[in-house]
C-alpha cells in the first residue's frame, strides 16, 4: 500500500491544539485518510516541548487514530502555525533565556529568523526522510514547501503542495512578505500538483502566482466536530439579551472592523438588548476595542480574547447568530462549525466556503448596509432565524471528510500510477 510522508504543521508551541484553520483541517483529513487501507501516514513536524509533545500523541494517535499505524518524525524546530518573522524571533529570543545555551550554541541548533529556520527544517527533514519509504510527499503551509522539495529531489518521489491561505489572503492584497511570496510561488512551481481549497484559492494562484490552471485541484474543505466536554461555563449572557458572534484571528484578512461598522449601524435601528461579542486575538485587537469606544458603543461589546474549541462550542451554542465578514477568506471552517450548533450565519462573498453554503446569507464584506439589514432580519424573525440554523444544520452535517480524503488519494495515485 502507498506510504504518504505529510508535511504537517500542526502545532503551535504555545497553543499545539487549537493553531487556526490550517491546523483543524488537517487534523480532521489525516483523521479520515488514517481509516482508509490504501493510505498509511508519516508525519514529519517540528518538535516542541516534552509535555505538550506527548499530549499531542495522545490526542492524535491514543485517542483517534487507534485502529491504524501512523509514524510520527519529531524534527527539533521552533517553527508554528501562523508565525510570523516577529513571533519567530520572540520564540529565539526566549529558547536562548531558558534553554541553557548560549546565543552562538542557540543559533547553530536553530535558524536567526523565520526563513533561516524553514531552510533548516528542511535540510532536519530532508535527513530523516532518507530512513523513510514513501510514494508520495504532501506538503501544508509555505513553511514545509522548501522540506517538500528538498525531500522529491533527493527521493525522486512526486510532492504535492495544499494551499489552504497565501500572502495575500492573510494581507488582504496589501504590504505581502516578499520572502514569504517568493517561497510560496516557488514550492507551487516545482510541485507536481497543487491543491487549493477553494475556487477563490485557485484563481489567486493563477492571477497572483501565475500557477498552472491545469496543475491545480480544488478539493473543498469539510465540517470540523465540535464535542466539547468541558464544564466550563460562560457569564449570563443571555436572558433576553440578542447575542452577535464574531469568532476568529483579530487580523485584517478577518475583517473585524466591519463586524464593529455593522454593529454601530444594527444599533442605530434595532432597540432591544443585544451584545456583540468578539472571540480571538491579533494584531488588530486593541484597535478594535478603540474603535467600539470612539463609535459609543463599548458597552454593547464583548472582547473575550483567545479561545479554545471548549470556548467556541459553547460561544456557537450561545449567540443568536454568526458573522463573518472577511475580507479575504481562502476557505473558511468557523462557518461550518457554527452552523453545527444550529447558528444562523452570514458570511462574506470573498470567503471560499460561500461556494459550497447554500443555508447562509452572503454579502460582500464591505456593503455594512446589506450586512446590517440581515442581521436585523434574523434578529426580529424568530421562523427565519430557527429555519435557517435548522437547515444550515442539516447541510454541513453532509460535508464530511470522506470526500476531501478520497481526492487526495485519487491525486497520490495519479501522481504515482497506482490504482
Amino acid at each position: 500500500s502507498p506510504n504518504l510522508l505529510a508535511q504537517q504543521l500542526l502545532t503551535s508551541l504555545q497553543r499545539p491544539f487549537y493553531a487556526g484553520g490550517v491546523g483543524t483541517v488537517c487534523d480532521e483529513l489525516t483523521k479520515e485518510l488514517c481509516k482508509r487501507q490504501d493510505v498509511t501516514l508519516t508525519y514529519v513536524m517540528p518538535f516542541g516541548p516534552e509535555e505538550l509533545k506527548n499530549k499531542k500523541f495522545k490526542v492524535i494517535i491514543a485517542e483517534n487514530l487507534k485502529s491504524r499505524d501512523m509514524r510520527i518524525k519529531l524534527v527539533d524546530s521552533l517553527l508554528g502555525a501562523y508565525m510570523t518573522a516577529e513571533e519567530y524571533l520572540e520564540k529565539l529570543e526566549e529558547q536562548i533565556k531558558n534553554g541553557g545555551l548560549t546565543r552562538d550554541n542557540t543559533l547553530r541548533l536553530y535558524g536567526a529568523n523565520l526563513i533561516n529556520e524553514v531552510y533548516n527544517f528542511a535540510k532536519k527533514a530532508k535527513k530523516i526522510i532518507e530512513e523513510e519509504d514513501f510514494d508520495v510527499i504532501h506538503a501544508h503551509d509555505w513553511t514545509t514547501f522548501p522540506a517538500a522539495e528538498a525531500v522529491s529531489k533527493a527521493s525522486n518521489k512526486p510532492f504535492i503542495v495544499h494551499v489552504h491561505i497565501t500572502e495575500f489572503d492573510k494581507n488582504a492584497g496589501k504590504g505581502i512578505n516578499q520572502q514569504v511570496y517568493e517561497i510560496e510561488k516557488r514550492g507551487m512551481m516545482e510541485a507536481n500538483k497543487v491543491i487549493a481549497v477553494s475556487n477563490k484559492v485557485k484563481d489567486n494562484l493563477i492571477k497572483h502566482y501565475g500557477i498552472n490552471p491545469k496543475k491545480i485541484e480544488v478539493v473543498y474543505n469539510a465540517n470540523i466536530q465540535l464535542n466539547s466536554d468541558s464544564n466550563k461555563e460562560f457569564p449570563k449572557l443571555k436572558g433576553d439579551t440578542k447575542i452577535i458572534l464574531y469568532a476568529g484571528r483579530v487580523t485584517m484578512q478577518k475583517g473585524p472592523e466591519y463586524f464593529v461598522e455593522m454593529a454601530n449601524k444594527v444599533l442605530q435601528h434595532y432597540d432591544k438588548d443585544i451584545l456583540f461579542v468578539m472571540a480571538g486575538t491579533g494584531e488588530q485587537l486593541k484597535d478594535m476595542i478603540r474603535k467600539a469606544g470612539e463609535l459609543g458603543i463599548a458597552d454593547k461589546f464583548l472582547f473575550h480574547g483567545f479561545y479554545t474549541r471548549d470556548d467556541a462550542d459553547k460561544f456557537f451554542k450561545l449567540a443568536d447568530l454568526f458573522v463573518m465578514p472577511s475580507v479575504s477568506e481562502p476557505f473558511g471552517v468557523v462557518p461550518l462549525e457554527a452552523m453545527q450548533k444550529e447558528t444562523p450565519t452570514i458570511v462574506s462573498k470573498q470567503s471560499g466556503c460561500s461556494e459550497v453554503l447554500n443555508n447562509v446569507f452572503k454579502v460582500d464584506f464591505w456593503d455594512i448596509n446589506k450586512m446590517s439589514n440581515q442581521v436585523i432580519a434574523l434578529l426580529n424573525y424568530n421562523s427565519l432565524n430557527k429555519t435557517m440554523g435548522t437547515a444550515g444544520k442539516k447541510e454541513v452535517e453532509k460535508l464530511t471528510w470522506e470526500e476531501p480524503a478520497k481526492r487526495c488519494v485519487d491525486i497520490y495515485k495519479e501522481l504515482t500510477n497506482k490504482e
